[in-house]
């Protein structure tokens, strides 16, 4: 066991065993990115902290089940645009995309286990279903779960973990609590009152897919709600049940994101930040600076300046290419047109 804490978020996804995906950080972060682990025989125990607001979106990995177990309030955290309750987790599993999203710094406990060491496999593990990642259960086995994770990283000298058969007694309290969990476990199914929430998913398919497609280029409120024929209220609304944030902020995230790739590719020699910049709409330039120092922790000149090993800046610009947009894509894969009955069109009801 030992903490590792991160300076890099997507260093910190890639981290996390039994996930794949991104986090976008939408306000500066107040506290460490780290993460606790403990590799057992079939299965890995982790306790991490997201050191802030933040919207995630990813899926599992091959061959595991993952449970991501919120360790601080649920009811400030969104999955699948649903706020948690103190009964429910998100249920993690290759090829069933999910978002989840927080306003505040967060703790998780994430329990990944091979699927093959389950003692009971449910239905809803082998196929994806429309329910998404967040799943019900009974409060005191989650809380069983829970109580273990603490135990474990205890500050308490009576907890020592340092012996074999130690290790093999906490694999089996842990694997028992889960497979509970598990059996005792359904997706949720929400009820949406208002439009209809295939609407909602279609509307930010569209808004993913002309962020995506534009990538280098200005991108503008304007631009999405064209796109998508609904209005800035109703898409800053959308946004926020899913995301946390509005896709004012989302463009301005992933207008640093392009720019920080951009600078790790660029010529020190030959380029200067400001020029850099300027190409992705920049104009504040001070403002820019702010913002990019408090989402990456450096100065873009630092960025800029960074040494031009060609084999450290490859790998810094495949680390950059699966982003936020790709993963949360695949969740929001765009759908056919609902069609009216003279076959025009349907268009979205206002909120």
């Amino acid at each position: 066991m030992g903490r590792h804490a991160y300076a890099d978020f997507d260093e910190f996804a890639d981290a996390i065993d039994g996930l794949a995906g991104r986090f976008v950080p939408t306000a500066r972060s107040n506290g460490e990115w780290w993460i606790d682990k403990m590799a057992l025989r079939g299965h890995h125990l982790q306790y991490l902290q997201v050191g802030g607001a933040t919207t995630f979106a990813g899926d599992g990995t091959p061959g595991t089940v993952t449970l991501g177990i919120p360790m601080t309030d649920p009811a400030a955290l969104r999955s699948d645009g649903q706020p948690l309750a103190d009964n429910t987790f998100n249920l993690i599993i290759q090829n069933q995309p999910f978002t989840c999203s927080s306003r505040s710094l967060s703790r998780w406990a994430a329990v990944a286990v091979q699927q093959d060491k389950l003692a009971k496999r449910e239905a809803f593990l082998d196929s994806p279903t429309p329910g998404g990642a967040r799943t019900q259960t009974d409060k005191s086995l989650l809380d069983n779960v829970r109580s273990l994770i603490l135990r474990i990283w205890s500050d308490d000298q009576a907890v020592k973990i340092v012996d074999p058969a130690a290790q093999a007694a906490v694999e089996d309290e842990m694997m028992h609590a889960v497979t509970n969990v598990l059996q005792a476990s359904n997706r949720a199914n929400d009820r949406h009152i208002g439009r209809p929430q295939v609407s909602r998913t279609r509307v930010i398919a569209h808004c993913l897919e002309l962020i995506d497609a534009s990538e280098g280029q200005p991108l503008f409120i304007d631009d999405l709600c064209n796109a998508t024929q609904v209005s800035e209220r109703t898409l800053r609304n959308i946004f926020q049940e899913y995301f946390g944030v509005g896709p004012m902020r989302l463009l301005k995230v992933r207008q640093l994101r392009e720019i920080r790739s951009a600078l790790l590719r660029g010529d020190p020699v030959a380029d200067t930040v400001t020029k850099i910049a300027a190409r992705f709409g920049v104009w504040d330039f001070s403002l820019f600076a702010r913002n990019y120092r408090a989402l990456y922790g450096e100065a873009p000149s630092q960025t800029l300046r960074k040494p031009r090993d060609r084999g450290i800046a490859v790998r810094e610009d495949e680390r950059l290419t699966p982003t936020w947009i790709a993963f949360a894509a695949r969740q929001f894969a765009l759908q056919q047109p609902m069609q009216a009955s003279d076959g025009s069109p349907m268009r979205m009801a206002e909120s």
